[in-house]
């Protein structure tokens, strides 16, 4: 007598991933196992999971569900999300990435008529550590908005900041 078992897909982690990862293809693997209507809420495909960000450390071998990764990260205990209005392109920025924020000021006038003095020029550091939490946007005004995570007292620095000085966002090497 032959049994035959019902199986489906999981997607399983290839290797481990850190908390707060993008999880690529690479890391991941699919395998056949026995159906179980408790899987439901799992990975199936590979292309369902890539490009998401881990929720939680996802040891090699697991099966990548629902609760252990979504599309945006989650915003750090004792960390706050807010608007940045960026100088700076967005378009290399990935959900996920981690950027200093920093103000770009100019300690002279410059007029038309006079080039600034480059050495009146100051970049000041905001935030050493924002987490981009969505995908970049433009408002009506064409400016680029982006929602970054961080400790609350740099966020109000940045915040005002903001309302008189251009933020830049500067990506890690």
């Amino acid at each position: 007598m032959r049994l035959t078992i019902s199986t489906q897909s999981v997607v399983i982690a290839a290797k481990s991933i850190a908390k707060g990862g993008v999880i690529s293809a690479d890391s991941l693997a699919l395998r056949d196992i026995p159906y179980d209507e408790a899987l439901r809420s799992v990975a199936h495909d590979i292309d369902d999971a890539v490009g998401l960000i881990a929720q939680v450390d996802i040891a090699e071998g697991s099966i990548v569900t629902s609760a252990m990764a979504r599309a945006s990260p989650v915003v750090p205990k004792g960390y706050t999300a807010v608007e940045v209005r960026l100088a700076s392109s967005a378009d290399s920025l990935t959900i996920g990435d981690t950027v200093t924020l920093s103000s770009a000021t100019m300690f002279s006038e410059a007029t038309p008529e006079t080039v600034p003095d480059m050495d009146a020029v100051s970049l000041h550091e905001l935030c050493t550590g924002a987490i981009l939490t969505a995908k970049p946007s433009r408002n009506a005004d064409g400016d680029t908005l982006a929602v970054f995570a961080m400790p609350p007292h740099e966020a109000a620095t940045v915040l005002q900041a903001q309302e008189y000085s251009a933020i830049i966002a500067i990506v890690g090497s």
